[in-house]
């Protein structure tokens, strides 16, 4: 990985007429919490929800009272809660089937329309948005099921036509987008179920047949395309639910016969074939959800009850004592005919449905892990010596977490820890050059760590000197002096692998007295200097520092000389300037500041001007550059940590109110609700210590300051989904290829641009996991991959292109920040242990024009290729001239695709003629 310094590439060209152009360069306890979550744009029930790749839930088509069959389709959103709509089916319909597919598509089949039973079939692309028709089915149906098996095929099996029941079963193929007819069932049905054992087979029990409610159950043997009939249900039923459970049983639960909904339930074991009643649910209730949940328990909810009435109810079977419980918190609507998905993380979205009246919008989001709270908190090795007071830890890229200096009981500290998740223990590595506090330490994308600045022993204490740690080496090295010693200052990665640092307190070159500090500078680890550039509006010390998903530094809060600042700036690493963005609702000094999945930043706590600790917390959003107020703190703090962990949530921890008391208590922030909840407290109350996200999802506490002693303890927290180990999914090995398939695994790294590929277990998950009844299933058993830059905390959902049981591979990877990152994938809500991967920095080649013209605006745009990633700048003039410093810097470049570059000058008719280079920072 290699950057390059700043290069200019020479344009010329006029509005009015193009000139010749050239361009050259260079185990809890069950827990119960359901909260509201934004409303669907339309009302459905008979919909369906499909989980996709990237962690967003696409629903489907259904019936409302007003428009009845529906054709609309919409997106939902984790990261922020919200729904937006997406391009419409080609053909409104209803009991049809979505089924997540290998290649990172949704295929939907048959259903009811308006002319009656539909055989077309469409694949949604998550990339694009669209949709294309697909191989119709042979047979015309609706209330059927779709299963995909193991070798990628979708089942398609039963439901009913326009005049009568089904026995037709059809495969289809993904790769020629064509269903062909294969083994009929014994008998026709329509409101069956159908399972996925882990044999291959497909279960399909009861439903409705020509003459009447069946009892009999069926299993497709997808080697010989044929069906055999087993032992039968001991109550016959329709619109039940069926779940494969983790022991592998499936559990049969309600459904409909005899004119009422059934409590009943019962467990068919594949290893004998043989039926076993289980004990009744609570509730009678057909037309319900019922999603196993990460612990291993299964969630039911809603459903229509004896009268025909939906209900709000919830109950929770517990497979290793075969009890169910009712749950004390019930759906904030009653419902039926909704759809219930499994979101990577353990939450489950209950969407739509139907009240009794009328079709519901609203949706809702069931949480394990809240009321009461399941996360707590174990003690850990102790660290070989105690520190507090700003000492720095850094996840590096095997796995170890870097303590870095920090204050001890008597003085600074130069001894470095080492901690190891497998061993849980602490070891001594290389000490620092110098001991130092207050100073800021950031991964390099060589992986190396550069330490930099803080305060130091001796008079004046503000350093101006940084090192850089070799993990390979376990020593410290000496790199170049920054222009200004400042301690509490901020350092981001920027995207060309730089690093900016901002503020602080310090002495400036040729002063004497200290003084806070406005001057920033950029590190380059090609060179091992520090340069200056566009120095902050205003003077600020102990603000916070996030890059942005658009490339550009946020910098919020803080104090100066006169107070404590409300204000926030923005770092343009083209322009190398800063300029205001919005003011925050309170003075902040002390708070934390977290890039959350959505993109916008949470700022939480602090103290104000006036001393006073703060419970307010507050969101800026990139886009329109303001200020929201969001959810309250429990407990008002500074000094405290906040941890993006792998579910989306920000963890709070610690602190103290300015008063020197430390406090013990842990709150979650969740952006789907933009509430705080209280966790499991830390077991030792603590302040100044810092918090880490390992890979395996856990969060490292360390040191810190209990109000009396500096700390040498440490400790972790579970975010307690309680899952077996046996069921979680294993990446073995990463594979890196080019858009070509060329592998780069020698490399050691990830151009931008191309494809993530890994391998391991348990990709498909142990269980389909998340369902409704029959053809509403809303199965979660496959990879979803997270990206998380380890600097920057930036998130990301990969989208699919390939995946088996044993395989992923992403599309194209672009527009992420270089540097380290955790890879994590999920299956039925479970997160894997991460693996690292270096993401690297992109070098500008030759540009490559592929366009340039006059829009009818009259602004100019120009479109040329490179280095996938890079970043460029336009510089503009009308006298050529000018030396380039006098030469008026423009925004605007924009990556459209990988490597695709775009500028258009807005501004071009103002001038008669303008001249442009073309730069890299």
């Amino acid at each position: 990985m290699k950057t390059q310094n700043t290069k200019n590439f020479p344009l010329a060209l006029a509005p009015a007429a193009l000139l010749a152009l050239h361009l050259s360069i260079l185990q809890p306890a069950q827990a119960a919490s359901w909260t509201a979550s934004g409303p669907l744009n339309a009302g459905r029930w008979f919909h369906t929800a499909t989980l996709l790749a990237n962690g967003k839930v696409l629903v489907t088509g259904g019936w409302n009272n007003d428009t009845h069959f529906l054709s609309s389709v919409e997106l939902y959103d984790p990261a922020n809660g919200t729904w937006t709509t997406n391009r419409p089916l080609n053909n409104a319909r209803q009991f049809h089937t979505a089924t997540f597919l290998p290649n990172g598509k949704v295929l939907v089949v048959g259903g009811l329309g308006a002319s009656g039973a539909l055989s077309s079939a469409e694949l949604y692309d998550p990339a694009t948005g669209t949709w294309t028709a697909s191989g119709p089915l042979n047979d015309g149906r609706h209330s059927h099921t779709a299963t995909l098996l193991a070798d990628g095929q979708v089942l398609v099996v039963g439901g009913s036509d326009d005049t009568k029941v089904l026995s037709s079963v059809e495969l289809y193929n993904p790769f020629n987008g064509t269903h062909t007819v294969t083994g009929p069932l014994n008998k026709p049905r329509w409101g069956h179920t159908a399972t996925l054992l882990p044999n291959g087979q497909v279960l399909v029990v009861g439903g409705t047949g020509t003459n009447g409610i069946l009892s009999s159950v069926e299993l497709y043997n997808p080697a010989s395309g044929t069906w055999i009939t087993t032992n039968s249900l001991n109550v016959g039923r329709q619109l039940h639910t069926a779940t494969l459970l983790p022991n592998g049983q499936v559990l049969v639960a309600g459904g409909f016969a005899g004119g009422t909904s059934l409590s009943s339930a019962e467990l068919f074991d594949p290893a004998t074939g043989a039926w076993t009643v289980a004990n009744p649910m609570t509730a009678p209730r057909r037309r319900h959800t019922a999603t196993l949940l990460p612990d291993g328990k299964l969630l039911v909810a809603g459903g229509f009850d004896n009268f025909n009435n939906p209900i709000a109810g919830v109950e929770s079977f517990d497979p290793t004592t075969g009890t169910w419980t009712l749950l004390p918190v019930a759906m904030n609507v009653t419902r039926a005919n909704h759809t219930a998905t499994l979101l990577p993380g353990g939450k489950v979205l209950v969407a739509a449905g139907y009240d009794g009246a009328a079709e519901l919008s609203s949706s809702e989001l069931y949480d394990p892990a809240i009321n009461p709270a399941t996360g707590a908190w174990t003690m850990t090795g102790a660290l070989n010596a105690a520190r507090d007071y700003y000492e720095t830890a850094t996840l590096l890229p095997n796995g170890k977490v870097l303590l870095a200096g920090g204050s001890g009981t008597n003085d600074f500290i130069a001894n470095c820890d080492l901690y190891d998740p497998e061993s849980g223990t602490w070891t001594k590595t290389g000490a620092l050059n110098i001991p130092r506090s207050e100073h800021t330490a950031t991964l390099l994308p060589n992986g190396k760590v550069l330490v930099a600045g803080g305060r130091g022993a001796t008079y004046p204490n503000e350093l101006s000197s940084a090192e850089l740690y070799d993990p390979e080496s376990g020593t410290w090295t000496v790199t170049g002096s920054m222009n200004d010693a400042r301690y509490d200052h901020s350092a981001t990665l920027l995207p060309n692998g730089k690093v900016l640092v901002a503020g602080g307190t310090g002495i400036i070159p040729g002063g004497s007295s200290q003084r806070i500090l406005s001057s920033a500078e950029l590190y380059d680890p090609d060179s091992g200097t520090w340069t200056t550039t566009g120095r902050l509006d205003i003077e600020r010390s102990m603000h916070t520092a996030t890059l942005l998903p658009n490339g550009k530094v946020l910098v919020a809060g803080g104090y100066y000389e006169y107070g404590t600042h409300s204000s926030a700036e923005l770092y343009d690493p083209i322009s190398g300037t800063w300029r205001w963005t919005g003011w925050l609702a309170s003075e902040r000094n002390g708070h934390t500041a977290t890039l959350l999945p959505n993109g916008k930043v949470l700022v939480a706590a602090g103290y104000d001007g006036f001393g006073t600790g703060l419970s307010g917390t507050e969101l800026y959003d990139p886009v329109t550059e303001s200020w929201t107020a969001t959810g309250v703190l429990n407990t008002p703090r500074w000094n405290h940590t906040a941890t993006l962990l792998l579910n989306g949530k920000v963890m709070i921890a610690g602190g103290d109110e300015f008063l020197g008391i430390p406090f013990s208590s842990v709150e979650l922030y969740d952006p789907e609700t933009e509430t705080w909840t209280v966790t499991g407290a830390l077991n030792i109350a603590r302040f100044y210590h810092t918090a880490t996200l390992l890979p395996n999802g856990q969060v490292l506490i360390a040191g810190g300051w209990d109000g009396f002693n500096v700390l040498a303890s440490a400790e972790l927290y579970d975010v307690g989904l309680g899952f077996n180990p046996a069921w979680q999914p294993q990446i073995a090995s990463l594979t890196l290829m080019t858009r070509l398939g060329e592998s780069l695994a020698s490399l050691g790294s990830l151009n931008l641009g191309d494809c993530l590929t890994f391998s391991g277990f348990r990709f498909r998950g142990i269980s389909e996991a998340s369902g409704g009844n029959g053809g509403q299933d809303s199965p979660s058993d496959y990879p979803v991959t997270q990206l998380r830059s380890l600097e920057s905390g930036q998130t990301w959902f990969l989208l699919a292109t390939n995946w088996s049981p044993n395989s992923y591979t992403s599309a194209p990877v672009w527009g992420f920040p270089p540097g380290y990152a955790l890879v994590t994938v999920f299956a039925n809500g479970i997160p894997s242990t991460s693996s690292v991967v270096n993401i690297s920095v992109p070098i500008p080649t030759v540009a490559i024009l592929t366009g340039a013209h006059i829009q009818t605006n009259g602004a100019f745009q120009l479109a040329f290729t490179n280095s996938p990633g890079a970043l460029f700048g336009i510089l503009a003039t009308t006298n050529l001239l000018l030396p380039l410093i006098d030469w008026t810097v423009l925004g605007g470049v924009t990556e459209i695709s990988p490597g695709q570059f775009r500028f258009i000058d807005r501004q071009a008719t103002n001038n008669a003629q303008c001249f442009y280079r073309v730069f890299s920072p």
